[in-house]
């Protein structure tokens, strides 16, 4: 069994900018956004990912705990991984709403004359009013 140093997050100095536990593979950061963050040892795995991202340098490792076996490792960052998918996938009724087809309903077919001739009179429509506001009454 090898003692290595865990991080460990000196509360004073934390902001709460959250970039430590974004940038943790394991989850081993607890805490939300402008509140106090801590670190879990037993989660972390001394990879530093935390320190070269903290804008306070509030972070050191000097934990002491054991070394994490490869395989816990990577089962550790495999659950986040998941816990990422999860959390970016839409709830189910929006899916639903989303990806329900859409019945098009066929549309009469008009003609290049007749589709000059509406916009023609939706012009009309327009200066008309345009002159209606401009005259006083």
């Amino acid at each position: 069994m090898t003692i290595v140093l865990k991080a460990y997050i000196d509360e004073a100095n934390c902001i709460g900018c959250a970039k430590c536990s974004r940038s943790c593979p394991t989850d081993a950061i607890v805490g939300s956004k402008h509140t106090l963050h801590t670190i879990l040892p037993q989660l972390c795995t001394s990879c530093s990912k935390c320190i070269d991202v903290c804008p306070t340098n509030c972070i050191t490792l000097h934990t002491p705990g054991e070394e994490m076996n490869p395989a816990e490792e990577l089962r550790l960052t495999e659950r986040k991984q998941s816990r990422l998918v999860q959390q970016s996938t839409f709830p189910s009724s929006t899916v639903a709403t989303i990806f329900t087809p859409i019945v098009h309903t066929p549309q009469p077919v008009i003609s290049l004359e007749q589709r000059k001739q509406t916009v023609a009179d939706a012009i009309a429509r327009a200066r008309a009013k345009k002159l209606a506001q401009q005259k006083p009454e």
